[in-house]
């Protein structure tokens, strides 16, 4: 079930791919970034659990899925592993986007912001339909209300920052582009001018504001509805939706408080998907409207977001609250049960034979 999920997503995305012409196949290959990425799997599993990490891949092809302590004690470590895979990835990403920055290059500077957000792309990926998937199925159905609270905010964390990289990404190519014969890196002064831009404009991209006409120009209603033909996109809502059903499918019954980061991911992978494809041909008149299609499919993620959110609030309420009475005892709390059990039953067992003796 686990690589059937994966193979969904792997067609969504090779189709989306495909929209913009075969010819952009290649551009999503780079053999630095997935070398960096393989090496975090490799380095964390060797340090923290190269047998659960085996004992989990196993059952990426299975559709029966052990439910003992060995499998409970994988579950967990796929779970960490996923949730560092998607902070190496940035951390990738952020390194490459340095190394580019420190020597600009006016003319190739589109290809290389869009090679070095490739290695976060393909951490994401195996981390969304394989490592979470994997530690979702193998983990107990009564996880801690506690673990799951503290695992959605890094999701949450991750997913903001990287959503606020990439805008910070967009700003720094509209300035090169506007000068295009500086070959150092940006200044003090124009980082700022990237974060305060990045922060608070509607399209950092377009600091003008002529992807769309103004209200005095077409009136509020056809403002209104050029508003909304901007944010709306079948690929991308194709991509969101189905990739959130091929990781429903790959991880099982859904959990909560998880829902809400993960659907957010997946339409930051198709704003990456659409950022990659736009700045391998690189047309600098089409980079705010470029931005703000790529910027869609995460915007279809936050509104699922919100979505999951208001459900997992409505369904149980007492069970959402961190400390809640109302939660389910974990699997160390049951087994402590257990064993204090076993202790007073062994207790009784000896006074009643001592009475009798």
């Amino acid at each position: 079930m686990i690589s059937l999920g994966f193979l969904i997503f792997a067609i969504l995305f090779v189709l989306s791919i495909m929209l913009g012409g075969l010819d952009k196949l290649p551009v999503f290959w780079d053999f630095n970034s997935f070398v960096l990425v393989s090496l975090g799997i490799a380095g964390y599993t060797l340090l923290f659990g190269r047998k659960e990490f085996v004992r989990g891949m196993k059952v990426f092809f299975a559709f029966s899925f052990p439910q003992d302590d060995d499998a409970t004690k994988a579950g967990r470590f796929f779970l960490r592993l996923a949730e560092f895979i998607l902070s190496w990835g940035l951390f990738v990403m952020i390194f490459g986007l340095v190394m580019m920055l420190a020597d600009l290059d006016p003319d190739k500077v589109g290809i290389g912001v869009a090679v070095c957000i490739l290695g976060f792309l393909y951490a994401m990926s195996i981390a969304l339909f394989v490592f979470l998937p994997i530690g979702l199925r193998l983990s107990p159905s009564t996880l801690p209300m506690s673990g799951l609270w503290r695992f959605s905010i890094r999701q949450w964390l991750i997913a903001f920052f990287s959503f606020f990289l990439i805008r910070c990404l967009f700003v720094v190519i509209f300035i090169i582009l506007q000068a295009p014969e500086r070959t150092g890196p940006i200044t003090s002064q124009e980082f700022g001018t990237v974060v305060s831009r990045a922060a608070f404009m509607f399209n950092p991209a377009d600091p003008q504001g002529d992807v769309l006409p103004s209200v005095a120009d077409v009136g509020m209603p056809l403002y209104f509805l050029q508003m909304l033909c901007c944010f709306w996109d079948l690929p991308c809502l194709v991509l969101v939706v189905g990739g959130w059903w091929a990781f429903r499918l790959a991880s099982g019954k859904r959990r909560k408080m998880i829902a809400a980061p993960v659907v957010i991911l997946i339409g930051l992978t198709g704003t990456i998907l659409g950022c990659v494809l736009m700045l391998s041909d690189l047309d600098p008149e089409l980079l705010g409207c470029g931005f703000l299609v790529s910027m869609i499919s995460t915007l279809y993620g936050f509104i699922g977001a919100v979505g999951f959110l208001i459900s997992d609030m409505r369904s149980n309420p007492g069970t959402n609250v961190p400390g809640s009475c109302a939660v389910s005892p974990t699997l160390s709390e049951s087994e402590d049960m257990e064993q204090a059990k076993q202790i007073i039953d062994r207790a009784v067992e000896d006074v009643q034979n001592r009475s009798v003796r």
